[in-house]
């Protein structure tokens, strides 16, 4: 079974009811449920996600949120070595680089975000919403 790593911009893409990508969120997040695929996501994400739904939102609002993602996620655990391989790698987002090596060091198939391009040289599979739930529809024929 596949497992999967999802990036803050799809998360908030969910939650927050972004356009024009909501609708596309809401497929991957349905797809992902009923496949009953493993999904995680980071620490970082979570506090980020949180603090943007703070302020987007209201103050009970975000930790509601977070409640039913954490629901719907693992947390892929971030150590010392996840740091220092981010901060080894030719990324220029620190960020990124941080989710993409926690999703390595612990074995995650595919990375999805909506900025796939800022992966440019990612060891695992990176893919955007579409593209994941065109590869994984077309596997089941």
């Amino acid at each position: 079974m596949t497992s999967v790593f999802l990036d803050a911009d799809v998360i908030l893409d969910f939650y927050v009811q972004r356009e024009p990508h909501h609708q596309l969120a809401l497929r991957l997040f349905t797809h992902l449920k009923r496949a009953k695929t493993r999904c995680y996501t980071s620490a970082v994400i979570i506090a980020n996600i949180y603090y943007m739904l703070a302020r987007i939102e209201n103050g009970r609002y975000a930790p509601e949120k977070i409640r039913r993602l954490r629901n719907f996620v693992a947390i892929a655990p971030l150590n010392e070595a996840t740091i220092d391989a981010a901060l080894s790698s030719p990324y220029k987002d620190f960020e990124d680089s941080i989710q993409l090596h926690c999703a390595m060091q612990n074995g995650i198939e595919v990375l999805i975000t909506r900025n796939v391009r800022d992966y440019p040289k990612a060891h695992l599979h990176v893919v955007d919403p579409g593209q994941y739930l065109s590869a994984t529809l077309e596997k089941r024929g």
